[in-house]
């Protein structure tokens, strides 16, 4: 199984932050360096500029009526990590629509035309992402990963959030439309599962100790999907440098593989797709202890494929 990362890394200096994703991955991924600037914040990064929002240096990163800040420190980590890439494939990933557009809403934005707004200046961003890589490192192939962490409002047992499931998923797939790469769609927590894999994303991207009743009542449409093509992001281990109960986690695994298998989704498929990652992004921890996690991924992995 290969290794990936989620995005997010808790490095100031983008070199090593580079250097650090060549070291721990199989595949390399694109990392956002929020220490290192906060333009590199997740809502601020895609968010800044949008629905008359600018980015500014406290609270969530961005307020309406702000002037657009200087976009320059946005992507000091991609840019850094591009400098130095080896291989052709690349992962990078992006804040989705709703996570976004909540975002938006909290730092002040009217709601009227917000999502038409959000899913258009969004895909126009994505699509000036993608042509940056390939600016740089023509002929690469690209995954894409939508993060979106307010997905969790629709995880059972929930009380209703904010925005209908519905909208959500229509913004989801509008995004998702803008560029012709294979797009995943990461949640760090229990979701409705099936929902998120009816928009059939390239990738599931998920929290393995996370997966609750969403998972669980979806099993069915995430096996009819894998069989089509959808791969796997297991996110095997905590984002904390604490120590991990190796057979617990592949307890977890096998039993979230197992309820897979049984509704359908062909084994070989199931784990010749697969990749591992944390469960979420990084930032949080400090330089030592996302070494330490990666480490823990990479001894799971090895535990897995032995």
């Amino acid at each position: 199984m290969r290794i990936t990362g989620i995005g997010s890394l808790p490095h100031t200096d983008a070199a090593d932050a580079a250097a650090f994703v060549r070291a721990t991955t199989d595949v390399p991924y694109l990392p956002q360096l929020p220490n290192r600037h906060p333009s590199e914040g997740m809502l601020r990064q895609w968010g800044d500029g949008l629905c008359g929002a600018g980015g500014v240096d406290d609270g969530i990163g961005l307020r309406w009526g702000a002037p657009p800040s200087s976009r320059a420190e946005a992507f000091g980590g991609m840019a850094a990590m591009l400098q130095t890439l080896d291989g052709d494939l690349v992962k990078t990933q992006f804040t989705g629509p709703v996570t976004l557009t909540l975002g938006l809403l909290a730092a002040g934005c009217p709601p009227e035309g917000i999502w038409e707004c959000v899913v258009a200046g969004l895909g126009e961003r994505l699509h000036a992402h993608v042509d940056e890589i390939r600016r740089v490192r023509p002929g690469i192939e690209i995954i894409a990963v939508m993060d979106e962490p307010a997905l969790v409002m629709y995880a059972p047992g929930r009380p209703a959030g904010p925005i209908p499931i519905e909208a959500a998923a229509e913004a989801m797939a509008g995004v998702m439309a803008a560029v012709p790469i294979p797009i995943g769609i990461h949640v760090c927590a229990d979701t409705e599962w099936g929902m998120v894999a009816e928009l059939e994303p390239a990738w599931l991207s998920w929290d393995l100790t996370a997966l609750g009743d969403g998972f669980l009542s979806a099993a069915d449409v995430i096996a009819e999907k894998v069989s089509q093509g959808t791969g796997i992001m297991w996110g095997m281990v905590p984002t904390d440098p604490n120590p991990i109960d190796l057979d617990r986690v592949r307890s977890r695994y096998g039993t979230a593989v197992t309820r897979l298998v049984l509704e359908g989704a062909p084994a070989d498929m199931l784990t010749a797709s697969s990749m591992a990652t944390p469960a979420c992004g990084l930032a949080g921890t400090t330089v030592g202890g996302a070494e330490t996690v990666m480490e823990r991924l990479r001894e799971v992995v090895e535990a897995l494929d032995g």
